[in-house]
């Protein structure tokens, strides 16, 4: 009798992590994910400026309020639209593509750090990535962020990938395979044929008689071209960043590599003396001419800028001709580079002003980021002590520091800027996590608990602040206050069995408070929220008084992208009261909204018949607005 086919553990393994990452990612990016209206401002716009194009059947030229949009490229839209073709134009289809990359990427840095560490690692990652609060949020809406982090994740995840490959299947264990040789040939005729070098590199998974460096790199311009897809693609999300950037991050790391390598080797010395005589000597040693030019090559750089090439020029050359030059000149010098020298849009940040993406990185990765500056300073201290897994701490160093210095230093500062950072942050965190469960750290329970108070003291603050943010915006939900219970009660379990050395409990308790605090931040909360949107609201009141009819909608001293979506049509944008007057008259059905504070300087040029007809106030403003129309 044939006996039953064995299921490989790993193989197991690999699945169930999948699978209870694909249920959690889903819970969290898809509950209710069409409940709630459109956030203004950019998660408007994009869905606005993707439902024009979906109504001219225009896959080119990106519109909002009928009017170009120059502040992103394609991608997103594309997205859209065939999302809007299936579902038709909703606040789901909107925000459909971002969820389903958002998952994407949980799974990607699942994978990521299986090839980087282990898959116990990469597991924990992903946890910790979906319940990031920023990644949370922006995972769920209409704006290119989800399709950058997904696109720049998935470059690294194929360069991780294929330098695992030839390192023996593991990217980081790779420094401590041997370089493979040719087996002495067997005495006896009878003994086993002799294996040569390739046979031995088929087995073994590890490249014979190449250098430990050479490994770092692609074996040929092939292998390489799946991150330089990837890199192409998200080119089209965001722009020139989404090539520049994971270029510079993977060139910097090999370079590094080099000048270690290079030291352990005495080709090069270490200099003495002070530390900025120390530093200036390691950027010098690090940017030499000739190991930057065998980087370039090794990463087929010019190769893999042609499939850039390939993917993004032929729509910014479409685009370009289709516009006569005004979307790239608006794109490329206003959002581009203007952005870069000076704030647009009053997004400066505070005055302190090299802190905001710190702080803001501390805030999007709540609840985890009580935990950073210890991950963090582990890891420097792995760093120091030469620690296994020494090169997969080192690209993620190299991926978080450049992409936090570069948007720290641009004068426009958001927090989704850096958030292609997070992957490499996540699994920073799950380092750090995964050796201290193992009691690998010198960092022990006094730290954690530390950690602990610090989450429970952020807990707090949460209840105080959102039960104030309820009482101003959200009078009938006042409960919000209470999802601050949610980090303080895991603070408060997680620290018990602290107390009592288990460990892995721990780390359980904060897995299952993370899950559970992003379900209701962005699962539940936002389903209530919709009843104090005014735009949905004042769209829907206009239709009731157009009675099925056709109307057109003004805005006077008042303006919201999401009108123009909900509208579903050209808002009109009007300057002065003679201006709203003319436009109430030249339609039977004409409503105009504006603040109520306005109406008295609108009264004496508008006809007897205008009244106000509803009145909603400002979403997460303390005004009041009115719709002015005929009845």
């Amino acid at each position: 009798m044939d006996k039953p086919p064995v299921i490989n553990k790993d193989m197991t393994l690999l699945l169930r992590h999948q699978a209870i990452l694909a249920i959690v990612a889903i819970l969290i990016f898809f509950t209710n994910l069409g409940s709630y209206a459109l956030f203004n401002d950019d998660e408007a716009k994009n869905a606005t400026c993707g439902a024009e194009m979906f109504r001219r059947g225009d896959w080119i030229v990106p519109t909002f309020n009928e009017g170009l949009r120059t502040d992103k490229p394609i991608l997103t839209y594309w997205f859209m639209l065939a999302s809007f073709k299936t579902y038709d134009v909703s606040e789901f289809s909107a925000r459909l593509a971002s969820s389903l990359l958002a998952v994407g990427t949980i799974l990607l840095t699942y994978h990521l750090g299986r090839k980087l560490y282990s898959a116990e690692i990469g597991f924990l990652a992903g946890l910790i990535l979906s319940t990031c609060l920023l990644f949370s949020v922006v995972g769920r809406a209409a704006t290119p962020d989800s399709s950058l982090v997904f696109f720049v994740t998935l470059c690294f995840a194929s360069y991780v990938w294929v330098v695992a490959r030839r390192r023996g299947g593991n990217f980081g264990e790779g420094d401590f395979l041997p370089v493979v040789t040719t087996p002495p040939k067997p005495a006896s005729t009878d003994a086993v044929p002799e294996k040569n070098n390739d046979d031995v590199a088929a087995t073994s998974g590890v490249e014979p008689n190449l250098p430990l460096s050479g490994r770092l790199v692609p074996a040929n311009w092939k292998f390489a071209a799946p991150a330089y897809a990837a890199m192409g693609l998200a080119v089209l999300a965001k722009g020139p960043v989404g090539f520049v950037l994971p270029s510079a991050i993977i060139l910097l790391f090999l370079l590094i590599t080099r000048r270690e390598r290079d030291l352990d080797g005495e080709t090069i010395k270490p200099v003495e003396g002070r530390w900025w005589r120390r530093w200036f000597s390691m950027v010098v040693q690090i940017f030499r001419p000739r190991p930057i030019l065998e980087a370039v090559q090794g990463m087929h750089l010019l190769i893999g800028l042609g499939i850039v090439a390939a993917i993004a020029l032929p729509w910014y050359l479409a685009v370009g001709v289709k516009t006569n030059g005004d979307w790239l000149r608006g794109f490329f010098l206003e959002h581009n580079l203007q952005r870069a020298l000076i704030a647009k849009e009053n997004h400066t940040g505070f005055p302190f002003y090299q802190l905001y993406q710190f702080v803001a990185i501390h805030l999007g990765c709540f609840p985890w980021s009580v935990f950073l500056p210890v991950a963090v300073y582990q890891m420097w201290q792995r760093s120091e002590e030469g620690a296994r897994w020494r090169d997969s701490d080192r690209l993620l160093a190299c991926w978080s520091i450049v992409w936090f210095i570069i948007f720290s230093l641009v004068s426009t500062r958001l927090p989704n800027y850096v958030l292609p950072m997070y992957p490499a942050v996540a699994l920073i965190l799950a380092r750090y996590f995964y050796d201290w469960e193992r009691e690998e750290v010198d960092i022990g329970v006094y730290s954690f608990n530390l950690c602990c108070r610090a989450l429970w003291i952020a807990g707090t603050l949460m209840i105080i602040g959102a039960t104030v943010a309820a009482f101003m915006y959200a009078a009938d939900d006042q409960w919000f206050g209470l999802i601050g219970l949610i980090p303080v009660v895991g603070a408060f379990v997680a620290a018990k069995f602290l107390d009592q050395e288990k460990r892995a409990r721990v780390i359980q308790t904060l897995l299952v408070m993370s899950v559970l605090l992003a379900f209701v931040i962005v699962g539940i909360a936002p389903s209530r929220i919709i009843r104090y949107q005014d735009s949905p609201q004042f769209i829907a009141d206009a239709k009731r008084f157009a009675g099925g009819e056709d109307f057109i909608i003004g805005t006077y001293r008042y303006f919201r992208p999401s009108v123009v979506f909900y509208a579903g049509k050209r808002v009109a944008v009007l300057q002065s009261s003679l201006e709203v007057a003319d436009f109430l008259a030249s339609h039977p059905h004409a409503f105009v909204i504006t603040p109520l504070n306005k109406h008295n300087e609108l009264r004496e040029n508008l006809r007897g018949d205008v009244s106000e007809l509803s009145r909603h106030r400002d979403f997460l403003h303390r005004d009041e607005l009115i719709l002015l129309g005929r009845q």
